[in-house]
């Protein structure tokens, strides 16, 4: 079987999908060559790839195959049309890929915190002992979004001795409890809870409500030297907003794993800001992660060869 991963970009995936499809034709494809490469293709893994009607449409595809949970870049209904079935690999089929993500987002907390950037310029100049950082301990955090990711962030800033509290579409009582969250909110509140943290991550997926959900008035909302992480996705930040904020000092810093597009480019000006912890969406690219969504693949890309049907269908 011919599968295409819809971008170089990524390239432990086509790894991966090697080591468990040892019989299968793995072949990582440009995305400006993707609609010449799915013609020929019996399935394809967008990654960061859009797939069009114009990629579906008069293509040999008999699956789309998400590596992970998002399918904003898939037109589902083209590919429901012609009877093509659409796949991703649900959050809590793969626990170990939220881990990574939740794990990343500490990191980059901790990153704009301690004032990463600035430690090249400390050894080179000094002096010895700067730049003065801040710990997380003894810290309020919330947490935009309470998914696996947001849930197993959670649990990991609890342990840091953090106030965690969080805002959700649907606030559940129970859960709050569970995760021992100070507060649990509706987006209604998000405002008023973004003026009472000092560390505020985004693990939101892309959705009609969420996009652009922080622009100007989030960033004013934010308390004066309060840092933003981002590890959910790039489109719910309004980037101009968030360098305005931090240009103007307001923002003491932020961590941002995700960009609006992707890559951003070398002199994104956020990628090159010095109050910005920068990384390449490695959120959840870990072997952790890549070998449990691997393997969620590979099985149902063996019950399409025996044509059974298919787990985690979107249509």
């Amino acid at each position: 079987m011919r599968i295409i991963v819809a971008s170089l970009n990524f390239p432990a995936v086509a790894q991966t999908l090697a080591r468990n499809l040892p019989q299968d034709e793995i072949a990582p494809t440009p995305e400006e060559r993707l609609h010449e490469a799915c013609r020929s293709a019996e399935v394809v893994v967008p990654t960061m790839a859009r797939i069009p009607a114009e990629v579906i449409q008069g293509s040999g595809l008999r699956l789309i195959h998400q590596w992970g949970v998002g399918l904003e870049g898939v037109d589902i209904a083209a590919a429901t049309a012609l009877g093509i079935p659409v796949c991703n690999v649900p959050a809590d089929q793969a626990a170990e890929n939220a881990e990574s993500t939740s794990e990343h987002a500490v990191f980059l907390m901790m990153a704009v915190a301690r004032r990463f950037n600035r430690f090249q310029d400390q050894f080179k100049t000094g002096p010895w002992g700067a730049p003065l950082g801040m710990s997380l301990f003894g810290r309020r955090a919330l947490i935009v979004g309470l998914g696996r990711v947001g849930q197993a962030l959670c649990r990991r800033l609890k342990n840091l001795g953090m106030e965690v509290s969080a805002v959700k579409a649907h606030p559940d009582p129970e859960l709050a409890r569970h995760l021992g969250l100070a507060e649990l909110a509706g987006p209604d509140e998000l405002h008023r809870l973004l003026g009472e943290a000092d560390f505020v991550a985004a693990t939101l997926t892309a959705t009609p409500s969420t996009l652009g959900m922080f622009g100007e008035e989030a960033f004013a909302a934010m308390r004066p030297g309060a840092f933003l992480v981002n590890v959910g996705r790039g489109t719910v930040v309004d980037e101009a907003a968030l360098l305005a904020a931090l240009d103007s000092g307001h923002l003491g810093g932020a961590g941002l794993d995700v960009f609006a597009v992707e890559p951003p480019g070398p002199e994104h000006p956020l990628v090159r800001h010095p109050l910005v912890v920068a990384t390449p969406h490695i959120g959840g690219v870990t072997e952790q992660s890549f070998e449990a969504i691997g393997r969620q693949i590979a099985a149902n890309i063996e019950r399409l060869r025996r044509g059974e049907p298919l787990r985690f269908r979107a249509n």
